[in-house]
């Protein structure tokens, strides 16, 4: 395990952008009278923002993007860092951070950077340019996360349906003297983590024209009669409950905080069964542990900064908050982190 600090690293506001288009789990066509409401209570989501066909993930990241520059009051010019990270790339050969340097008219004096990673993605790039920030050589950066992993789901699936949707954050990071520390404890357990990869169309194994109809078909809803493309969620479950209460702990422990005095919890928004049974091993209350499940859904690693943006966004605004979070899935991976926050700006939810 990596157990990283970094100090003199602040983060300034927080800015999400979802697409318009809404979609109610109680309306899925493949439920049966009363099963919809079974599945809502279990999984703890209504409904989730779902990305049309046009909508890609620069939209939704150059959105978040430049509402943050504005209510910051930030020069485009003093932005010395753009980092993004997705697993839904605009280009297979151009990184979508290019995309949105390009379009927000950024200086050609910005490091862009791009990385791919899934649910723990946005707390392991938090340390990435946390660790860049920390010695002053980058005064500013924006750390851009957005998904639109809805497009990866089948229209029949009754597994991955309703659980995913679709958004963008950007989170505003400074260089300031003397801010509280930030503690990682990031980690990964690469056994198992193909339970939730998607095999076909990489170099790996690269599509024919029979796997190709066959996934376009499976993104139709055309059953494909075998497993191929079955997230296996009892993986995830089994993972999520075991390692990450221990990965929280370890990160208190190593670095002397106590689980007690932090103000929040926020998870990566997997399902309800899972956060409450994280924050219940944790013995953490049900107060201190904010959701957005319920009307956005699992928005993979965009879920932490997305949750405390809006169902926690009064508390981040106006108070100096101490936060453990942790993303966990993708890998199987898990990122944990320790950080303090104070007055954050937090602009209201834009949708495009």
């Amino acid at each position: 395990m990596a157990y990283l600090s970094f100090n003199n690293v602040s983060i300034r506001g927080i800015a999400a952008c979802v697409p318009q288009n809404v979609e109610e789990n109680a309306s899925l066509p493949f439920y049966a009278p009363g099963e919809a409401q079974q599945v809502i209570e279990a999984i703890g989501i209504e409904r989730r923002h779902v990305a049309p066909v046009d909508i890609v993930v620069s939209d939704l990241c150059c959105n978040a993007a430049e509402q943050l520059l504005t209510a910051l009051g930030w020069e485009k010019e003093s932005v010395d860092l753009l980092a993004l990270v997705t697993q839904n790339p605009d280009y297979l050969n151009h990184p979508t951070s290019f995309v949105v340097h390009e379009r927000m008219g950024l200086p050609e004096s910005t490091m862009c950077l791009d990385y791919y990673h899934g649910c723990p993605g946005w707390v392991t790039t938090l340390s990435s340019v946390a660790a860049m920030i920390s010695n002053g050589s980058i005064k500013r950066a924006l750390l851009l996360d957005g998904d639109t992993v809805s497009k990866d789901k089948g229209a029949a699936s009754r597994e991955e349906r309703p659980l995913f949707g679709d958004g963008a954050t950007a989170t505003a990071m400074e260089f300031c003297k003397g801010a509280p520390s930030m503690f990682f404890n990031i980690g990964t357990q690469s056994e198992g983590g193909k339970a939730i990869a998607r095999l076909q169309g990489g170099y790996k194994h690269p599509y024919t024209l029979e796997s190709l109809k066959a996934e376009l078909d499976w993104l139709a809803g055309v059953s494909q009669g075998d497993e191929t493309y079955k997230m296996d969620s009892m993986d995830v479950f089994s993972f999520a409950i075991s390692k990450v209460p221990k990965a929280l702990k370890r990160l208190c422990s190593t670095f002397e905080i106590s689980i007690e005095d932090v103000d929040l919890l926020v998870l990566h928004q997997a399902n309800k069964m899972i956060v409450d049974n994280i924050a219940k091993r944790l013995k953490i209350p049900a107060e201190k542990v904010p959701y957005s499940l319920k009307d956005y859904g699992n928005t993979t690693s965009v879920s932490i900064p997305l949750t405390m943006a809006t169902f926690a966004a009064e508390l981040y605004r106006n108070k100096r908050l101490k936060n453990l979070v942790c993303g966990y899935g993708t890998g199987l991976a898990w990122a944990a982190a320790y950080i303090e926050t104070e007055n954050l700006i937090i602009p209201e939810i834009q949708m495009i």
